[in-house]
């Protein structure tokens, strides 16, 4: 016969697809042999991550550990127990209301039996045997009976229909909570040497499947006020969620953002093989069929799958909660939640911040004036923090202005951030056709056209802006079209080999920059080109 140990989730450690649990509880042990049992172990549990250890007054040898499932006449969770006895309470409930409605119709019988003797009651009016009175009185006890049976069947119905919405309310409340099996669970046998009697604490620890963290982020832009560099607040949110079966009271939480694997395997490389392409043998001719819808493949039908269950962006948080204290190991970043954390066994998301960081930021502004005149704010900063950037949503702000979300890509300590953070509407940006000429000399072979653009920037900030200004000229796909950038002014700060063209400048307040260039196409008289205007 084993000894039971009372114990509870004292530390939990979530990683971004599982977690480590760690339980604790006390027992006095006496001297010799003894079997330590741990009831109520989730089933999200991985068997062969168990680990046992142990201090106190008593002098312990632990032997071994082992895992066992375990069956139950009822779920063990308390809260799932809870709901269950509810449901059942309410369904008796309803029996009842059922075998005082079978009741009224069972009288209801009687009284239409009433009814059908009337014959009967008019004989013995007819010899003398009852009375007018008698007669007046039986006719009113039947309305009075139909009255009253009536009005309790209408209360009893609509008695059984609030219980029943009920009953259906609990029911999916308990399938939200229930695990996948819920009268199972395990049971942890840890075998023990004592040398010496005395009180021992058991730790447990375990990892377990179906928990684990996703990153959100709070990213707030600090304009510059009297001259100061402008700044970003970076706020680091985990979003914890677990469905494990066992709820988290209480616990001291460490998010990490390291990436365990149970299962590490080097994958091996196949042959790879080329040969010459054959073509198919011809098929006989059938007769036609109404064509089927083509099968979808596999990743089509994961993608649709993913896209159906996919939640909606979850809501910002406004609760303020302490800074978690960072512990950087080399190999992955944990943060230690600062108090005790509540996670219940839901499988809804818990948010806690656990840093926040303040970058200087190198803030420019962005323009692409031939698809839009809007011009962005655009901060650069340099992850000099001690965590990497996990992938995840963002919140983005200017001040206590919220602007819009964006996603944040994976960014290693000492990588490089770039973000959009909305439109500046005092700046201003035109792009307009300022000359389109063409060669109407007829002796010539080739067509030459030209073409020129005007870009006007204005600034009506206060303080001057560092700009970059983005366009093209085309790009020739045939060797007898000739594309040649003529007059530019300013020259570009770069010209890619694609005939992409890049100014960067800065713009002093309430100034303007113009921005002029013309190009010149050359092509065939005979050729028909496409992508020019007309």
């Amino acid at each position: 016969m084993g000894i039971v140990v009372q114990t509870q989730v004292t530390q939990v450690t979530v990683y971004p697809d599982r977690a480590r649990v760690t339980v604790q509880g006390q027992a006095e042990l006496a001297a010799g042999g003894q079997q330590l049992l741990v009831d109520e172990l989730p089933l999200a549990l991985e068997a062969d991550s168990v680990r046992a250890l142990g201090r106190g007054t008593a002098v312990v040898r632990i032997m071994g550990v082992d895992v066992a499932r375990q069956h139950y006449t009822a779920t063990p969770a308390a809260n799932v127990r809870q709901l269950e006895q509810q449901i059942e309470q309410l369904e008796d409930e309803l029996q009842t209301l059922k075998d005082a409605k079978a009741g009224w119709l069972a009288h209801a019988q009687y009284l239409d039996g009433l009814r059908q003797a009337t014959a009967e009651y008019a004989r013995g009016l007819a010899r003398g045997r009852m009375g007018i009175a008698e007669q007046t009185d039986l006719v009113h006890f039947l309305q009075t009976q139909d009255e009253q049976l009536r009005t309790a069947v209408r209360e009893l119905d609509w008695q059984q229909r609030e219980l029943s919405r009920q009953v259906e309310k609990l029911r999916r409340e308990l399938k939200e909570v229930q695990s996948a099996r819920p009268r199972q669970r395990f049971q942890a046998r840890v075998d023990v040497d004592v040398a010496t009697a005395g009180l021992f604490e058991l730790t447990l620890t375990y990892v377990v499947g179906s928990a684990g963290w996703q990153p959100l982020y709070d990213i707030r832009l600090q304009t510059a006020q009297n001259g100061a560099a402008d700044a970003l607040t970076l706020s680091y949110i985990a979003q914890v969620q677990q469905n494990t079966g066992q709820d988290w009271q209480g616990v001291k939480l460490v998010v990490s953002t390291a990436r365990p694997a149970l299962n590490q395997r080097l994958p091996e490389l196949q042959p790879w093989y080329v040969d010459e392409r054959r073509q198919p043998p011809p098929q006989p001719m059938r007769a036609k069929m109404a064509a089927a819808p083509a099968p979808m493949a596999m990743e089509d039908t994961m993608v649709m799958r993913t896209a159906m269950a996919a939640p909606e962006m979850d809501a910002m948080v406004d609760a303020e909660v302490a800074i978690a204290a960072a512990q950087d190991s080399g190999t992955a970043v944990s943060f230690a939640v600062a108090g005790s954390v509540d996670i219940p066994s839901d499988g809804s998301p818990h948010k806690t911040t656990i840093s926040q960081f303040n970058f200087a930021s190198q803030l420019d502004y962005l323009a692409v004036p031939k698809h839009t005149d809007a011009v962005y704010r655009r901060a650069k900063m340099v992850n000099d923090s001690v965590s990497p950037f996990l992938d995840g949503a963002v919140n983005l702000f200017v001040g206590d202005e919220f602007i819009g979300k964006t996603h944040l890509n994976y960014t290693p300590t000492g990588g490089e951030v770039e973000l959009l953070l909305g439109v500046e509407e005092r700046i201003t940006i035109t792009r307009e056709l300022a000359r389109r000429d063409v060669d109407k000399r007829l002796l010539r072979d080739n067509r030459q056209l030209r073409y020129g653009y005007k870009i006007v920037a204005k600034n009506l900030l206060p303080t001057a802006a560092k700009m970059e200004i983005h366009d093209h000229i085309p790009v020739a796909r045939h060797e007898q079209i000739k594309v040649k950038l003529e007059e530019v002014e300013p020259q570009p700060s770069e010209k890619s080999d694609l005939n992409l063209l890049e100014w960067r400048f800065s713009l002093p307040p309430a100034a303007e920059k113009t921005i002029t260039y013309t190009f010149l196409v050359e092509h065939p008289r005979a050729m028909t080109v496409t992508g020019l205007i007309d």
